[in-house]
């Protein structure tokens, strides 16, 4: 027959955070009930084993502590060095921006500029034209 007791009091009797009142039951219980006995003692007996693992192995819990923080400490960095490329990419992209403003203020000064940029002008449209006739062709 299967005891339908609450077995979570059990457990709470082996983690020593069972109320008072409940132990009284509890125990009232485990006086009758062969089942709840059995499983009483697998539970300490399984509390025993994992309290002496883990009293082995107490060196991996500052392993596992330093491995998490160099894995944070590493995400950081590669979060700095994207941003540091980033910012680079954006120097550098203002820089030749600024270089091709005063590049081609100086242009300005140039004698004859006016009539070589109307040149200019006439050879792109006209080269415009042309490709935009090609393409219509073709799409014909």
């Amino acid at each position: 027959m299967e005891c339908k007791f609450d077995k979570s009091l059990l457990q709470a009797l082996v983690d020593n955070t069972i109320e008072p009142i409940e132990l009284i039951f509890l125990s009232e219980h485990l006086k009758v009930c062969s089942s709840c006995q059995n499983e009483l003692r697998e539970l300490y007996n399984l509390d025993k084993t994992l309290k002496i693992f883990f009293k082995k192995s107490i060196g991996y819990e500052d392993r596992l502590s330093t491995v998490t923080e160099l894995t944070i400490d590493n995400i950081f960095m590669e979060v700095e060095y994207g941003k540091k490329l980033k910012d680079f990419i954006y120097d550098t992209a203002r820089m030749n921006r600024i270089i091709f403003e005063n590049s081609s203020r100086f242009l300005e000064y140039i004698p004859g500029m006016p009539f070589i940029k109307q040149k200019m002008r006439t050879k792109y449209k006209n080269a415009r034209l042309n490709f935009f006739s090609l393409t219509r062709k073709k799409a014909k």
